[in-house]
């Protein structure tokens, strides 16, 4: 929607990412991110953890896809996205209100990890199929599952 604030967040996968699919068929992964800020105490002369912030990711469709085949848990990554918040009563009938980050982009921290990307082809020739999600390019499955082993 135009106009909604983004929000970007660096942090730690604290678990391996989940896929879901909504009832209309929607592929999604869920994430939790924790991130911790640090600052330096003049006092003491060192640096210092602040609270630990804990945020719930939504990745739909292809985006989710590739957070599925990519990120595992302790994974440092940087998320940009928007805030959600929802409501839902429990089954004591106590409403709850939640805040979720749904995601644009999601990527490795590259202060941390050296990457490589891999990109499929903009247009594919007659007989190409479409390339599997963390495949080499012109490689072919038996190659990508041996390098997944």
């Amino acid at each position: 929607m135009s106009g909604e604030t983004t929000l970007t967040i660096s942090g730690n996968l604290t678990a391996n990412p989940k896929p879901g699919v909504t009832p209309t068929g929607a592929a999604f992964a869920k994430l939790r991110v924790a991130s911790t800020a640090r600052f330096f105490d003049r006092g003491e002369g060192a640096w210092r953890d602040g609270k630990t912030i804990f945020l719930d990711v939504t990745c739909w469709r292809r985006l989710g896809e590739n957070v599925l085949a990519t990120l595992e848990r302790g994974d440092s990554v940087m998320i940009t996205g928007r805030l959600r918040q929802r409501s839902y009563d429990d089954a004591q009938g106590t409403r709850h209100s939640v805040t979720d980050l749904e995601a644009d982009s999601v990527g490795p921290d590259l202060s941390r990890y050296a990457a490589q990307l891999v990109r499929p082809s903009a247009t594919p020739a007659a007989g190409d199929r479409e390339p599997v999600v963390g495949e080499l390019p012109g490689s072919t499955p038996e190659i990508a599952a041996g390098l997944a082993a």
